[in-house]
């Protein structure tokens, strides 16, 4: 698994590039299909990408919708160094930017954990991998395997797609990483008012591609045996197997082959009739799959057949409607590579001390305290995430909380309105009372059972109400004094709803 996700190094997604460029298995002499191939064999590299999006705002809409488009402009990213060493391990250092916030970052994968930090943080974030990449290898999942279907998945995509309507292929000499480099530019173009017609010659040519079909079958087969075995008995009716072994690979890769021919000939019956009924029933696909739509790809690759630079721009027309204040979203990413196959070491980080993502989930304030006050990042949390904010609603005969009148007080289960606002609720039985800790400043309140006197953060605080423990169990106790202890406010509407809020 790891040395997949270090084959994608990163880039743009490489589907994008094969959906747009595939059918041209030679342009003007250049074999394209031999260069997606040579990229996918890539052992070690350096590289650098870009991302960023721009939404245009429909006509007519609210400053609330126009300030969370200006939001979603202002998000993007740079990873302005990926290390991919040839045992798989990764590194990357880059930066978010958001409402012209420069966030910082650094990552790191090897077969044990992802680790990563931000600008910021006091200790690095990781998540423990070594588990799945055992339980990977007892399937007998073989990354090998993987990565040769990956070529054949890819030889069969290109074999099958047509060309778009605007493909060119040039010489250029281009900076890669600072150093000009001689390669060959393919540029291609397609449109969402083309996508349609493409979509359905491929599934045409599919249907007559008996040799890639069977090529692409039989790889599939040999990756993942392990995992259809360990399925047992469903595995055999899912795949509609009949009294064919698993082991019989042949048989077993001609029952598939003409169960996806099959059903890609279904689909072709009623292709045309089946488009003209969805855009009937969703007149708004017709925007999405519009000239408006375009996908544009230029990659530049070198005499190795390697894939050394890439910028991808996607533009979606969007259809009006209220519940959309948005006329289109464009995404721009550009990425290039260097060193390819030569000797990379990826920068390792320590898990020492890092806050471990998988055991539980963090709280707010765990989140919190792991940062700087003073950095965007912790900036960012608070006031643009809202990752603090919390909001319940007490109704007067709420069957949740079950709030209780006395005298003129308002008494609440401790442990369900606490734990709402994500504090740490204790029992110490040998005092009798019930220590809650508050989640954001870690501040420790204690109230004792039978008494009028609770201590907050370590000063005595005289209750308007004895704390009492009722029939089902549940300790009671002031609810305005726990709730502000907690940080947060309360009102009451006219309605009788009490209305708890923390920033």
């Amino acid at each position: 698994m790891r040395k997949f996700i270090a084959r994608s190094k990163w880039f743009v997604p490489f589907i994008a590039v094969l959906l747009i460029l595939a059918g041209c298995q030679s342009i003007g002499g250049f074999d394209t299909t031999k260069a997606l191939i040579g990229n996918v064999d890539i052992k070690s590299s350096e590289s650098n990408m870009t991302f960023s999006l721009n939404a245009v705002p429909a006509a007519g809409i609210s400053q609330e919708d126009k300030d969370m488009i200006e939001l979603i402009n202002s998000f993007s990213l740079n990873v302005s160094h990926v290390k991919l060493q040839d045992n798989g391990n990764i590194s990357a250092q880059g930066s978010v930017i958001f409402k012209k916030l420069n966030l910082p970052f650094s990552v790191y994968l090897d077969k044990e954990a992802v680790v990563f930090t931000v600008e910021g943080a006091k200790q690095p974030f990781y998540y423990p991998i070594a588990d799945y990449q055992a339980l990977l290898g007892e399937e007998g999942l073989d990354t090998a395997k993987a990565e040769e279907v990956s070529k054949i998945m890819t030889r069969f995509v290109v074999k099958n797609l047509p060309n778009p309507s605007v493909i060119q292929v040039s010489p250029v000499t281009e900076a890669v990483y600072g150093e000009q480099v001689s390669m060959t530019k393919l540029h291609a173009e397609v449109t969402g008012e083309e996508f349609p017609a493409l979509l359905k010659a491929f599934l045409k040519s599919v249907s007559k591609d008996a040799e890639g079909l069977t090529e692409l079958l039989n790889g599939l087969y040999d990756y993942l045996l392990p995992i259809i075995k360990s399925a047992g008995d469903s595995a055999d009716e899912l795949l509609g197997l009949g009294e064919i072994p698993l082991d019989n690979k042949e048989d077993v890769v001609t029952v598939l082959q003409d169960a996806v021919k099959l059903a890609v000939d279904a689909v072709l019956l009623v292709y045309d009739k089946q488009l003209d009924n969805l855009y009937e029933t969703t007149p708004e696909l017709k925007t999405v799959l519009s000239k408006d739509t375009k996908l544009s790809v230029d990659l530049f690759v070198d005499s190795g057949l390697h894939v050394r630079k890439q910028n991808v721009e996607l533009n979606v027309a969007l259809p009006s409607s209220e519940d959309l204040p948005l006329k289109s979203i464009s995404f721009k990413a550009q990425s290039e590579s260097w060193n390819i196959n030569g000797k990379v070491t990826a920068d390792q980080m320590s898990t020492e001390g890092a806050l471990d993502l998988s055991s539980i989930p963090l709280t707010p304030g765990q989140t919190m305290r792991n940062f700087d006050v003073n950095s965007n990042a912790y900036r960012i949390l608070k006031e643009d995430m809202g990752i603090t904010k919390k909001s319940l609603v007490i109704a007067p005969d709420d069957e949740y909380y079950y709030p209780v009148v006395v005298g003129n007080t308002t008494m609440v289960p401790l442990r369900y309105v606490a734990q709402d606002l994500d504090a740490k609720v204790e029992w110490d039985g040998a005092n009798r009372q019930i220590i809650v800790t508050d989640d954001l400043s870690g501040k420790k309140l204690s109230f004792k059972i039978g008494s009028n006197v609770a201590v907050i953060d370590g000063v005595k605080v005289k209750l308007e109400t004895k704390v009492f423990v009722d029939e089902y169990g549940d300790t009671y106790v002031p609810l305005r004094i726990l709730v502000e202890s907690l940080q947060a406010t309360i009102e009451k509407d006219s309605d009788g709803y009490i209305l708890i809020d923390r920033e």
